[in-house]
Parts: structure tokens; C-alpha cells; sequence
């Protein structure tokens, strides 16, 4: 299975203690997500720091959007004086997620060139 990082590396990128509980199942799936959304550009066997650092973010995210999802009632907004509350749907939470990851990986891999050549966020002709 594709791992851009190892537990030990996401430990000393983010200066974190831990890692999350389901950890391996996450870092397959944000590494499976970075190769989607750079059209399989990364060199497998020189793995750019800049991959490794936003592999970690896309871990957090994922593991974030999980328990999101998991939740029962996520508020979104209330009202007191009136005592309304709007929750999020599991779409607007995916869909959130979703922009802050592109973000991740539009801040951080905007310059980074892939094994062909090309920027990995290149798709082609515009």
C-alpha cells in the first residue's frame, strides 16, 4: 500500500507525541489522495519533504472529518434570543473538508516538480 510518511516522520513534522489510533488506515488513505490529486507525479523512492509535511496535514484531516461524521449533531449555528440551532450535514462536512484539503495541497505543493518534469498539481492543458 502507498505510505508517502512513516510514524516517525509524522511525529517529527508535526512535533507530535502520539499518532492517531487508526493511523496506518489514514496514512494510506491521505497518501492515496495526494497521488490522485497529483496525477501519480511523486517519486515513490525520493519522496519530496513538502509531500512528507502535507501527507501529516492530510492525515489530521481525514482523522478530523471522521470524527465529525461520527458525531451526532454537529451545531453549525445558534440562535439564544430565539433558540434556533442549524446542524451540519454529513455533505457540508465532506465538502468542508474537501476545500481544506485542496488548500493543504495547493499551499504546499504549488512548486513542487514530479518525476516527469511537470509541477505535480499540473493537470494538462488549460
Amino acid at each position: 500500500m502507498l505510505k508517502y510518511i512513516t510514524e516517525e516522520e509524522y511525529k517529527e513534522l508535526l512535533d507530535a507525541k502520539s499518532i492517531p489510533d487508526n493511523f496506518n488506515n489514514l496514512v494510506i488513505e491521505a497518501s492515496n489522495y495526494i497521488n490522485h490529486k497529483t496525477f501519480g507525479r511523486i517519486d515513490e523512492n525520493n519522496i519530496p519533504e513538502q509531500v512528507k509535511y502535507v501527507t501529516c496535514l492530510i492525515v489530521d484531516l481525514i482523522n478530523e472529518e471522521n470524527t465529525q461524521l461520527s458525531e451526532i449533531g454537529n451545531l453549525k449555528s445558534q440562535n439564544i434570543e430565539g433558540w434556533s440551532e442549524s446542524y451540519s450535514t454529513p455533505e457540508e462536512i465532506k465538502s468542508d473538508y474537501e476545500d481544506k484539503k485542496q488548500k493543504a495541497i495547493n499551499q504546499y505543493l504549488w512548486n513542487v516538480i514530479g518525476i516527469d518534469g511537470n509541477p505535480l498539481l499540473y493537470c494538462g492543458v488549460c
